[in-house]
Order: structure tokens, then C-alpha cells, then sequence
């Protein structure tokens, strides 16, 4: 083989494991960052978030009678 034809399939094979390198590190990366979101904060702020958001109302109005209390 012509020593142009051996440099440039070294060049593509460089090129390649490059290529894939950059993929590896991409998905290693993301899989941590997958990790970290499932495993660390659940979301949860309150227990039974929509029967409280059901009663937030009452919740407003119990607010209003205990400042209207606190001011006489």
C-alpha cells in the first residue's frame, strides 16, 4: 500500500476513537446527571399535595378569621 493510503486510515481510525471517546464521555456524563436527578430530591414538598390544594381556601379563610381576630 501507498504510505498516503496508511496515514489516512490511521487518520480515520484516530478520528473514530475520537469520535467514539467523545460519545463515551457524552453518555457517562448524562448517565451520572440521570443518577443524581432520580436519586436525590423526590419533589415531594407536602404529603397528599392535591387534598391540601383542595382545601387551600379554607386555609385562606382560616388565615383571614385569625388576623381579623389578632386586630380587634
Amino acid at each position: 500500500m501507498n504510505d498516503n493510503v496508511k496515514e489516512s486510515r490511521k487518520a480515520g481510525r484516530k478520528f473514530l476513537f475520537i469520535l467514539i471517546a467523545f460519545f463515551m464521555v457524552f453518555a457517562t456524563v448524562d448517565a451520572y446527571f440521570v443518577y443524581k436527578a432520580v436519586s436525590t430530591n423526590t419533589g415531594v414538598v407536602v404529603e397528599h399535595a392535591y387534598e391540601v390544594g383542595l382545601n387551600y381556601n379554607d386555609l385562606l379563610e382560616q388565615a383571614r378569621q385569625n388576623d381579623n381576630a389578632d386586630q380587634q
